[in-house]
């Protein structure tokens, strides 16, 4: 049974957006491909893991079943990671993320699914919203469409591996869960690593301050924002956590034009469609209490 969500669960999903709009920044400032910065990710906090779940003595045993379906989960956080990584690098950190944000609409079709409910016609509603500014933002970015259809794709899978992670945060240690995914998306994304240092392939190997953006990515974005995101499914919906995470645009745009600055200023119709995608976050708890009155 889900618990009562306390005002420090409000704070800590927002401040965990803040730091998942941190990646695209770290990502990007990473001279190493997408690739790689996914495998040494998964090293990194699966070392970190381990390490903590050994000191704690938890038990690592797991029905095959649920095994199998964590295992499968890896697979499409290694996705989800290529996919959001790659759309930064060939494009900007802003469509990346603008991509990024339509996690709302594939989770408004896939969490009701998984737990045989019907669709609900606000989370819809709300999830045409985010196509509509997403239509917005592509009429005046055509240039970076690639970057956007990769983001697209990102948020599919990472609508994907949430509503799995949600089935089982109320059962498991979110960090036991963790540490498998990232094993798993660590021995998928090493096979292909390998292939290609092996080629002697350029940005296979991550150099100099790669190292610490990185190693930043995997135990402040991973190991604590990852883990704590699952458990705060005990409180909230998977869709209300990423119809917040939606804001992570508007973090990672406002961060990324402070850092990077001239290139990731966009055309005003992207801003347009940010702000459409601003307001489904703010329309959101409204719509939700106004149903349930009915």
């Amino acid at each position: 049974m889900r618990q009562a969500p306390r005002f420090i669960d409000y704070l800590k999903i927002h401040f965990i957006v803040v730091l998942y709009a941190f990646t695209a920044i770290l990502g990007n400032a990473t001279q190493a491909n997408a690739l790689s910065i996914v495998f040494f990710r998964c090293v990194i906090s699966s070392i970190f893991l381990l390490a903590i779940l050994r000191i704690q003595q938890v038990s690592f045993q797991v029905p095959k079943k649920i095994l199998y379906q964590w295992i499968l989960n890896g697979l499409f956080i290694a996705l989800h990671w290529l996919l959001f990584f790659g759309a930064a690098k060939v494009s900007t950190v802003a469509m990346c993320l603008a991509g990024l944000s339509t996690q709302t609409f594939w989770t408004s079709l896939l969490e009701p699914w998984t737990k045989k409910e019907k669709i609900k016609r606000v989370e819809v509603f709300l999830g045409v919203l985010v196509i509509i500014a997403l239509i917005i933002i592509f009429s005046v970015e055509q240039a970076q469409a690639l970057g956007l259809l990769m983001g697209i794709a990102s948020g599919f899978f990472g609508a994907l591996f949430s509503v799995i992670n949600g089935k089982y945060t109320h059962q498991y240690d979110p960090r036991l869960i963790t540490v498998y995914e990232m094993i798993t998306a660590g021995i998928i994304t090493g096979i292909v690593w390998l292939y290609g240092f092996s080629s002697q392939m350029n940005h296979f190997m991550p150099l100099g301050l790669d190292w610490l953006w990185i190693s930043i990515l995997a135990i402040v974005c991973t190991v604590y924002a990852y883990t704590e995101t699952i458990r705060l499914y005990r409180v909230f919906s998977v869709f209300s956590i990423n119809l917040v995470i939606t804001l992570e645009p508007v973090y990672g745009i406002l961060l990324a034009v402070f850092i990077f600055g001239s290139k990731e200023i966009m055309h005003s119709g992207f801003y347009w469609g940010t702000a459409l995608l601003v307001m489904t976050v703010m329309i959101h708890p409204f719509l939700i209490k106004s149903g349930k009155k009915e």
